[in-house]
This record gives structure tokens, sequence and C-alpha cells, in this order.
């Protein structure tokens, strides 16, 4: 149990709960200010397909709604970013990142693009999250830089699980439903061919071979994820390798997961380390002689 609670609950520096704090809140705000939510609003009643807490909802919301809810998530989220009032902002752009990505997956399709950030998110609900690199920070009070705590790790390792666990499932699903024909099928041709008419997707799907590697490379990416947990260093092939993944997905089929594979490098980036590293690589500036 002591060893379960050590790894649940590790210490770390508030500066590495900042940038987790920091990235994915821009992440957020990135989402929300691009995403088609206002189109959604005032659709016919025929059209709406709640589930989960949209049950609560006779209809779609209006346009006006949604347009006030979307702007006052980007702003909130602009402003978790920089660490103002956290306490209330990254929660108010949580709320209404979840209600409009409720909106997106109540047309009759489950959409959960959005869904990984939105659970890394909750952690930082509760977390000190702004402690370092806010605004908040100058007005509180000081925080020893460096110093670990349990206080910032627990939320560092909830959303590293998270990930992991979003990867590792996905491939659990695939075997538990489809079994081995989910790579040595023509399910993965037939998804492309579905997909549209992009080069890259015919490409694959014209050649069985290519299609049956790339099925068995997807699953045993998601399968392997689960490493990340227990090796930390396989984050280094892991996470570039989900990049790639999701890319691919993109170019080939139109799908965009750049929030997931965006989570998923924000999650298991050491940000101080990098931030130190780039600091050390500054050019020294000259010092003019006196006279």
């Amino acid at each position: 149990m002591r060893r379960a609670e050590r790894y649940l609950f590790p210490a770390a520096s508030a500066e590495r709960l900042a940038a987790l704090r920091i990235g994915l809140c821009a992440i957020l705000a990135g989402r929300l200010a691009t995403g088609p939510y206002v189109d959604l609003g005032g659709q016919p009643r025929e059209f709406f397909r709640p589930i989960s807490f949209m049950e609560l909802m006779p209809a779609m919301p209006p346009q006006p709604v949604v347009l006030a809810l979307q702007a006052a998530g980007v702003l909130a989220a602009v402003l978790a970013t920089v660490g103002l009032r956290t306490r209330v902002t990254l929660p108010l752009a949580w709320a209404c990142a979840v209600v409009l990505n409720g909106m997106l997956t109540s047309t009759g399709k489950v959409v959960h693009n959005d869904l990984v950030l939105l659970l890394c998110l909750v952690p930082l609900l509760a977390a000190p999250a702004a402690d370092a690199w806010s605004l908040d920070a100058r007005r509180g009070p000081h925080v020893v830089p460096g110093r670990p705590s349990r206080l910032y790790g627990w939320p560092l390792r909830t959303a590293a699980i998270v990930v992991a666990g979003a990867y590792f499932f996905a491939g659990l699903a695939k075997l538990v439903h489809s079994g081995p024909a989910w790579v040595t099928s023509d399910n993965l041709r037939w998804a492309l061919y579905a997909s549209g008419d992009s080069e890259l997707a015919l490409f694959i799907a014209d050649r069985p071979w290519l299609a049956h590697a790339l099925a068995a490379g997807t699953l045993l990416l998601e399968l392997s994820f689960a490493l990340v947990l227990l090796v930390p260093r396989a984050a280094w092939i892991l996470v570039p390798g989900a990049v790639l993944f999701h890319a691919g997905i993109w170019l080939a089929m139109g799908l965009d997961y750049s929030a997931q594979a965006a989570t998923a490098v924000v999650v298991f980036t050491n940000w101080p380390v990098v931030v130190t590293a780039l600091r050390r690589r500054r050019p020294t500036p000259a010092v003019a002689e006196p006279g």
C-alpha cells in the first residue's frame, strides 16, 4: 500500500504542475476558439440525440447562448493559461467546454476528440496549479522554486494515467471485440476506402500488406502505451509514435485528434527541464569594455 501511495502521489515541483496547466489550458483555448459549436445552436429538435447530461436539455441551446458559452470558455481558458484567478477561470473554462462538447456528441454520433484533454484537466480543478508561472503566484504566498511536494505530483500522475489508459483501453477494446481479425481482416482497408478519396488513404488501402502492417502497428502502439507508467523513458518512443499516428489518421481519413496528441506531449514532457536547457543555450550578451 505504501508503494502504491508513493506511486499515485509522487512529489513534483510547482513549476512542473504549472507547465501542465499552461499547456492544457492553451490547447483548450484553441479548441474552444475553433470549434463548430455555433453551427449546432438552434438546430431542429429532430436532430437532437442527447446522451449523458445533455438529456436534461429539451433541444440544442439557441445560437446566442452557444456563442456566449464559447466566448466565455475561450476567455476563461486564456486567463487560466496565464494563471489569473485560476480557481475560478479554470473550472469555468472546463464547464463551458463540457457543455459545448456535449452538444457535439448529441448529433447522433459520439464525438470524443477532446475527451482526453477534458479528463486530464479534472485534477487541475482541485490542485494548486497556479502556485508557479502564473499571475496569481505573484500576488499569493511565495513558493520555493523547484521544491517537490505531493500536492503538485498527484495531478501529474493522474493525467499520465488518463492518457496512457486512453490508448491502452482503445487497443484492448479492439482485441476484446474483434480479436486478431482487427489486424488480419480487411477492416482497416474498408475504413480507408470509406473515409474519402485522399491519396494517402487510397495508397494504403490498395496495398493489403501495408494496411495490415499499419493495423498491427496501431494495436502495438496502443497496447504498449501503458509502459510509460512503469518505464518513463518509454515516452521518448511512444509519445512521438502517438503524434505520428494521429497525424497519419488526419492526413488519410480527415479525423482531427490533434488535441489528444498535443495533450500527450504536454503531459509526458518535463517542461521545467526544457526551459532550463533553453536558458542555458542562450548566448551570454557581450559586455562592452569601458573606454
